[in-house]
């Protein structure tokens, strides 16, 4: 079987790039009689962890050229068709059996509108049952509904094609039989969103890095820090502290910042310095190799997925039960629902701070003796058992 493995979204920031570099280690241990193409994003191509050695996988990269749909400012509807027929192309060209998206949502409607040469499976991020109000506001619950039957309906048209298999839904056994149920369909099937075991670097020792006391306890704010990241909110929970407990705890911040961020989170920070000179804060922006952030993950104390804005699984929450770190998380979507599940920390609403400010002081204390299922978390979500189940072997 030859089968084409898709993702336009390879860079040294998301979660995107993990999953390619493990499938691709994993068909280099694991050798077998199919053959596997990547098609990849011009970016991917300079990633030096993109490259593969086994005799039954290539690499190929859209060109410049075919790529320029997706970096021209054109909207997602318009580019991602554009796109779309380049890869149905390839697809053709290479007589693939299979494609396999590993990030389907944009292309629900190019799909739903397509005759596809082979069958297609992908990964879904973002369905519709998890589009939630923000807050009780009306504006906010209009934009929540109108935003929930969109996506429904370009879902509903994507399950028209009778060539569409199966679409993986991370971590979230009831979303994907409401779908199922709703569509009258059997496509939407469970995926574990995977717990990778990376390296740790060695002597990188993060306490003496950012001259942090044996004795305060680091609050880890880790990724892409952008909108979604909620270091803002974090901030100003902080601010809420005693003096006392501002005096024992750092809040060490991680990632590259992205630039419509940098204004606000700038002025947060200098707010907190304000009024709560007793914190320290350390800054890191850039992005951080799968090592480092072993690393930081293994020497925090505290590990914040206490996102906005954001419903789907996250890749971070595995590595802090990896580590064996209580979470700070999100009450919503699925972060919350495997944080209460799991018994992997508080979950709370990224909004509300003085619900932040006291389950960080719960936290900090930790006299519950969280996590307490993390090892579960991480046997249930194995790398090789996410591969296994998304290319069906």
């Amino acid at each position: 079987m030859r089968i084409v493995i898709c993702d336009i979204y390879v860079k040294l920031i998301g979660h995107n790039l993990g999953h390619i570099q493990n499938i691709l280690r994993f068909l280099e241990k694991n050798p077998s009689s199919n053959e596997y193409i990547f098609l990849l994003n011009p970016e991917a191509k300079n990633i030096p962890s993109v490259k593969t050695s086994a005799s039954n996988v290539s690499i190929v990269f859209f060109t410049d050229e075919e790529f320029t749909p997706i970096n021209s400012g054109m909207s997602i509807v318009k580019s991602t068709q554009l796109i779309w027929k380049h890869i149905v192309r390839y697809v053709t060209d290479y007589k693939a059996d299979k494609l396999v998206m590993m990030m389907l949502d944009m292309f629900q409607h190019t799909i739903g509108s397509s005759r596809l040469p082979c069958e297609v499976t992908g990964i879904m991020f973002n369905p519709y049952p998890r589009v939630i109000a923000q807050d009780t506001t009306l504006r906010a619950k209009q934009k929540s509904t109108i935003t929930k039957a969109r996506k429904l309906f370009t879902t509903w048209w994507m399950c028209r094609n009778t060539q569409l298999k199966k679409v993986f839904i991370f971590n979230d056994l009831e979303t994907l039989k409401t779908m199922n149920e709703t569509l009258g369909t059997k496509v939407f099937t469970y995926l574990p969103d995977p717990v990778y075991d990376y390296p740790v670097r060695e002597g990188l020792d993060i306490r003496e890095k950012y001259n942090i006391a044996a004795d305060k306890k680091i609050i880890l704010a880790f990724g892409f820090i952008d909108e979604k990241k909620n270091v803002v909110n974090i901030l100003k929970a902080m601010q809420q502290l005693s003096q006392e407990e501002a005096s024992k705890t750092c809040l060490l911040i991680v990632g590259k910042i992205r630039p419509d961020y940098e204004k606000s989170l700038a002025e947060a920070l200098v707010e907190t310095k304000t009024n709560r000179p007793q914190l320290q804060i350390a800054l890191e922006s850039r992005f951080v190799d799968d090592d480092e952030m072993e690393a930081f993950v293994g020497q925090s104390d505290i590990i914040s997925v206490v996102y906005i804005n954001f419903f789907s699984s996250s890749g971070v929450i595995g590595l802090a039960a990896r580590h064996n770190k209580p979470v700070l998380a999100t009450k919503f979507g699925v972060v919350g629902d495997l944080t209460r599940k799991y018994e992997l920390g508080l979950a709370v609403d990224g909004f509300n701070t003085s619900e932040m400010k006291d389950a960080m002081q719960d936290l900090l204390e930790n006299k519950n003796g969280y996590p307490k299922r993390a090892t579960d978390f991480v046997e249930n979500h194995s790398s090789d058992s996410f591969i296994k189940t998304l290319l069906e072997i």
